[in-house]
């Protein structure tokens, strides 16, 4: 959706996403997941409801604003590979200039915001591994070929890529989350399927991962006897944000206490989003809201929890900082 100024300027997009997560709701929230199995683990309802907010204030403003407002609804953000990309090629960036977005975080108190300059959030890529051996019965392994030991063997040396590979300097994270070998307990299957992601904040470090994979998948499965399949794909980019616009919204932020923000420094964070498909095409910037909620024993649950919630006060601090920062940028926010 586009919001047409009264005045020819720049053209600032907008990102929120909105979809949710395959986790089954633990809360006991009056408004909590009505469908089985899934929830707004992550505040993306959060990101929509700014964003609606966000848009109905700037359209009341709309005959004032010097350029345009471009509004994304994203979907798929948490299912590789991710709507930014089809929704990039379909013309939803429209001509901007630049784009800004953000994620509300509870593990900052509301009215905290977080603005990176230069990298933010690791890229991913996802790797599928099917090691095939030759099953049998239990009671006589050596007329088999167990795909289970040479595939635990390799759970234990691809840890050795961050320890022994990457620069110490560098920062890297592997994760094997699923490791299935179906079948009977006295049974040795024919094949073992390894599914994980890897995190990276750079591309040579991603290839040099992904070298060091074939190179101990193939190692193992020639000791072991066995064949393997590997797919390695790459998802989402690293997050770098536009320094530029990190040093507007930080002047914007500092110098006006209107929308009661306060900046915190933020760590580089290992999760990935594909907000860095807009990245590749036009300067953005991408920030992190506080979002902790306040309760009486000050336990509060990250996000991807199945008891995951935040302050909703922070949507108010958010909205603020999108419609402030539009307006800044595009050079009307005296009015």
């Amino acid at each position: 959706m586009k919001i047409k100024g009264g005045k020819p300027g720049k053209t600032l997009a907008i990102r929120g996403d909105f979809d949710a997560l395959a986790i089954q709701e633990a809360t006991a929230l009056d408004y909590k997941s009505e469908i089985p199995g899934a929830m707004h683990a992550c505040g993306h309802d959060a990101h929509t409801a700014v964003l609606l907010i966000t848009a109905d204030a700037l359209i009341k403003y709309a005959r004032e604003l010097n350029g345009d407002i471009i509004i994304i609804h994203q979907y798929a953000e948490e299912v590789s590979p991710g709507g930014a990309a089809a929704m990039i090629a379909d013309g939803a960036l429209g001509g901007a200039d630049a784009i800004i977005g953000g994620h509300v975080w509870v593990y900052e108190k509301t009215g905290g915001i977080a603005v990176p300059s230069g990298m933010s959030m690791a890229g991913r890529s996802y790797f599928k591994i099917i090691i095939t051996g030759s099953g049998g019965h239990g009671s006589q392994p050596h007329k088999c070929v167990d795909p289970i030991v040479a595939a635990s063997h390799f759970v234990v040396a691809v840890q050795s890529i961050i320890g022994r590979s990457v620069d110490p300097l560098d920062s890297a994270v592997v994760t094997i989350g699923r490791f299935e070998g179906l079948g009977s307990f006295n049974i040795i299957p024919d094949s073992v399927t390894l599914e994980g992601d890897v995190r990276i904040f750079s591309e040579s470090v991603g290839r040099l991962i992904e070298k060091r994979f074939k190179e101990i998948l193939a190692g193992i499965a020639g000791a072991y006897g066995c064949s393997f399949e590997l797919i390695y794909r790459d998802d989402y980019p690293p997050v770098i944000n536009d320094a530029g616009l990190a040093e507007f919204a930080k002047n914007f932020v500092g110098a006006d206490p209107g929308p009661g923000l306060k900046l915190y420094e933020s760590e580089l964070i290992t999760g990935s989003e594909d907000f860095s498909c807009y990245q590749q095409k036009i300067p953005g910037l991408y920030v992190f809201f506080g979002a902790k909620p306040e309760t009486p024993d000050g336990v509060f649950y990250p996000h991807h929890h199945p008891k995951f919630d935040i302050d909703e006060n922070c949507m108010i601090s958010c909205a603020k900082f999108y419609a402030g920062f539009a307006a800044e940028f595009l050079g009307n926010y005296d009015k």
